[in-house]
């Protein structure tokens, strides 16, 4: 019934699109981590993708980028001195996200938002161009709101509540209302005033043009309330005069949309007229889509106001969608949820779930076109262990992007290399300028990894000057060896993210693009001395990039409180399916207990069978891996293929490739050769480096001497649980035995 709004959103995507196919399934990834995080890091990709692909307001991401990454941190510093505010950055992401998930699922709003617009022209393109130009955007206008509500909150707090309140008022805006040449050409009027009195006059056929052009006149001088959906409105109209982008009805629908979303419906008609008029998708679909899922995301909001961190809403959420219904699961912590004596939780949020109130304001806002359904659960939360130290202000990422490709283009220069993409960042395919992010993005958890943190505050901790493989004084050392193979990890998972995947047939970088095939998606043992060159030379200059481009940001390092380092060697049959029934949920409950406690690493042999499936759940869970192999690498590609085609299972290029794509991501890869028994050394080099074993075993003891004494069965399953507790010390509790049967 319930489906992740990740999964939901992102089925959009499988509808044609007339939009360039990579930049596309850039914006759908970005989309989909981002709503499996709610990380506002993962929000910005989507900004980003967004205005990108349609290009609405320039050439580049910075005109109105800038702006958007300035409310999220204007938000965080500026929040805290309100009774009541939440986040609207990652907000808007999820109202967008709601959109498409609510497009893609229920064909009645599909189909009846083309027919509106005309059937024939309008394509899912363009609900994607105006709907992401409504739900990512509309609340850019809210430091107008805020400083409004600041300083009525300063006076009551400090002069009483009986004190008349100064309010702010916006004047000189004449600018900011005039139209554009085009669009006064268009619409026969001067300003947006008249503009969009006339628009939701039309829409809105309730109320009247001098109505609502009395109201619009007003909303400047913020008559004890300033209206962030307003401002969010004329700032856009603005940016999008300025880019000289045609006005046609849709795109004037989204203004409105965006106006109409907050006060001028709720405070501003219903008190001028006394009647509630909730909007329906016949009348105006973009705003009654925004007004709706507006009213939906109510989980996962960051709390900067007093009031608010008071009371927390839920932490995750479902949902299901079909052409009868909307059914939404909101899922509370049970750490905010404690039920008291009358029946009823201590938490607000879920009660107005519970005896209806969320719905009913719902209802005050929108007529829905479907049947909308609402329950509660509650759930622990566990820690969010993808949270870092380092300053997560936005404004460095589009910055710190930028530098790294103008490190790489620099790096292929000094080694005599042509680069294999365009100079000019603002020319690159949108991939490459995300994979830039991306490398930016991580900045803070590669950090993390060696018990540092970037931070543009000046703090008493000692500063990173460079990264090196030299002892530093502080007990720690192969920094730089470590960051390196961390950044190719990265790299390697981006790329199979992407559909990318091993292959070495391409005559160039052109051709490879196309085919997205690369010869690098290997583990970094078996790159190049070129290629891991220049993932060392990429975090060397980390240090100077953001020094040069962060705003003052400085690394500093703190070399305590980190957890300690477990390191689990896994084992199993050789002869056991991939796709043994129920393995995968006991092995990855096995490491998730591991988890709490410790920083994990996974070494296995990599054999077909149960190593690979181990290293495959640790890989799931973000866990670390290393591998250990008895041959070279292209040999044991070989010798993988043999193994599972001797067991009696298929082995076809799809299956090489989840292979490749696993070992791949290993941080290392060591070649360990025994001459006289396969996997026996690699074995020993694993258990001797692992305080816990997970060995999947089938329960007979191997015989491992035949009648003349001669060694058999060597660095088999039963061999590595003996070597464990004989050789290497461990104990029963220490390793988790799980039976199989063969």
């Amino acid at each position: 019934m319930y489906e992740h709004l990740a999964d939901l959103s992102t089925k959009f995507f499988d509808s044609s699109f007339d939009i360039d196919k990579n930049d596309l399934d850039c914006l759908k990834r970005s989309l989909h981590s981002f709503c499996l995080s709610g990380k506002k890091e993962d929000a910005f990709t989507v900004y980003y993708c967004y205005c990108e692909i349609f290009k609405i307001f320039g050439s580049s991401y910075d005109r109105l980028g800038k702006l958007v990454e300035f409310l999220s941190d204007h938000e965080y510093h500026s929040g805290e001195l309100l009774e009541k505010h939440r986040d609207h950055y990652s907000h808007s992401v999820y109202v967008f996200a709601l959109g498409l998930a609510i497009y893609a699922n229920n064909l009645s709003f599909r189909n009846k938002i083309k027919c509106f617009y005309d059937k024939e022209h309008f394509s899912d393109t363009d609900f994607l161009r105006y709907w992401g130009l409504v739900g990512l955007f509309h609340d850019i206008g809210y430091p107008f709101q805020l400083a409004h509500e600041q300083i009525k909150n300063y006076v009551k707090d400090t002069l009483g509540e009986e004190m008349k309140v100064p309010h702010v008022a916006y004047l000189d805006i004449d600018e900011l209302l005039t139209l554009s040449e085009d669009w006064q050409s268009v619409s026969k009027k001067k300003t947006l005033t008249e503009l969009y009195a006339e628009a939701v006059s039309k829409r809105l056929t309730y109320f009247s043009y001098e109505q609502l052009f009395d109201l619009l006149e007003k909303r400047p001088l913020g008559i004890g309330f300033a209206d962030h959906a307003y401002f969010s409105s004329i700032i856009i109209a603005h940016q999008l005069m300025v880019e000289r982008i045609p006005l046609n009805e849709p795109l004037l629908d989204a203004l409105t949309a965006i106006l109409l979303h907050n006060s001028i419906v709720r405070f501003g008609l219903d008190l001028t007229t006394g009647i509630k008029h909730p909007t329906s998708m016949n009348v105006h679909p973009l705003a009654y889509l925004l007004m709706l899922c507006d009213e939906l995301q109510n989980w996962d909001r960051q709390a900067f106001g007093l009031k608010s961190k008071k009371t927390p809403i839920a932490w995750d959420f479902r949902m299901g969608v079909d052409d009868e219904s909307i059914n939404l699961l909101f899922i509370f912590d049970d750490d905010s949820c404690h039920r008291m004596i009358d029946g009823t939780y201590d938490n607000k949020n879920a009660n107005e779930i519970i005896n209806g109130k969320f719905l009913s304001k719902i209802t005050d806002a929108v007529i829905p076109h479907v049947k909308i359904n609402a329950a509660f659960k509650i759930e622990h939360k566990h820690k969010d262990i993808k949270t870092f130290a380092s300053s997560d202000k936005l404004i460095n990422l589009a910055d710190f992007a930028l530098a790294i490709h103008n490190s790489y283009i620099k790096l292929c220069l000094d080694n005599g290399e042509k680069p294999n993409v365009p100079e000019d960042f603002n020319d690159l395919p949108l991939e490459y300028k995300i994979s830039n992010i991306e490398q930016a993005k991580s900045y803070s958890w590669k950090l993390e990894l060696i018990n540092c943190f970037y931070s543009d505050k000046e703090l008493d901790y000692p500063i990173v000057e460079k990264f090196s493989d030299e002892e530093d004084g502080n007990g720690n050392k192969n920094d730089l060896s470590f960051l390196a193979r961390e950044e190719h990890l990265r790299w390697v998972r981006e790329k199979l993210a992407a559909g990318w995947k091993y292959g070495t047939d391409y005559k160039d970088s052109q051709e490879r693009n196309k085919k997205k095939i690369h010869k690098d998606i290997v583990p970094f043992d078996v790159l190049s001395e070129i290629d891991k060159k220049k993932d060392y030379q990429m975090i060397e200059n980390m240090v100077p990039l953001l020094y040069e481009k962060g705003h003052g940001v400085r690394i500093y390092s703190y070399r305590r409180g980190w957890k300690p380092v477990l390191n689990v060697t896994g084992c199993g049959h050789r002869d056991l399916s991939m796709e043994y029934p129920g393995l995968k949920e006991k092995i990855k409950d096995i490491l998730k207990g591991y988890q709490k406690d410790y920083r994990v690493v996974v070494r296995t042999n990599f054999a077909y069978g149960a190593d690979t499936l181990i290293a495959e759940c640790a890989v799931e869970l973000g866990i670390t891996i290393k591998a250990a192999i008895p041959m070279p690498y292209e040999k044991y590609v070989e010798s993988i293929k043999n193994d599972a085609k001797a067991c009696g299972y298929r082995f076809n290029e799809d299956d090489e490739n989840r292979w490749r794509n696993l070992i791949a991501q290993c941080v290392s890869l060591k070649v360990i050769d025994d001459p006289d028994y396969i996997y026996l050394g690699a074995a020993l080099y694993n258990i001797k480096r692992s305080q816990k074993m997970i060995a999947i075993w089938d329960g007979f003891e191997k015989v491992l001497q035949d009648e003349k004494g001669a060694y058999m069965n060597q660095g088999g399953t039963y061999h590595n649980l003996l070597i464990a507790k004989k050789q290497r010390g461990l104990r029963d509790e220490d390793i988790s035995i799980i039976d199989v049967i063969r």
